[in-house]
């Protein structure tokens, strides 16, 4: 598998296996941000409201960068 690198603004959703993972939640599904920040193998996203808030509110979530995907110009992703 090709290992992705994340860029800031980046935008991104969360992977295929983490969907499955979650047994395919339609939260989950449709997440879909922008990074913010990347930290060696930890990605900072924005979710912005289309993923579960934390507690306090807030909308970033700190990821493991294996489980996320780039979204694509066009769309698609990889």
């Amino acid at each position: 598998m090709k290992k992705l690198t994340f860029n800031i603004s980046d935008k991104v959703a969360l992977a295929r296996h983490v969907v499955a993972r979650l047994d395919h939640d339609k939260f989950a599904a449709d997440a879909r941000g922008r990074v913010v920040a990347v930290e060696g193998a930890v990605v900072a996203v924005d979710f912005a409201g289309t993923w579960m808030p934390r507690a306090d509110g807030g909308t970033v979530r700190c990821l493991p960068a294996a489980n996320l995907t780039k979204i694509m110009a066009n769309g698609g992703d990889i």
